[in-house]
């Protein structure tokens, strides 16, 4: 028998204007791909589920 079992699933959309110069949609880019972002985002959602105590028992997994 599995140890968890998935309750439900998010994902997140970023959108950006279609007409946006590719440097700025490069930039972008470079932001997302970059594991220091992803560590914060992880970081973030941490601190939203600890502000929840009902939540304690749940675990999340962040990736792409």
């Amino acid at each position: 028998m599995p140890k968890t079992v998935i309750l439900d699933e998010w994902h997140l959309t970023f959108r950006i204007p279609a007409d946006l110069p590719d440097a700025e949609v490069d930039a972008i880019r470079a932001v997302l791909d970059d594991p220091p972002f992803l560590a914060r985002l992880r970081t973030a959602l941490r601190r939203v589920l600890r502000a929840d105590p009902e939540l304690t028992p749940v675990r999340v997994t962040v990736g792409r």
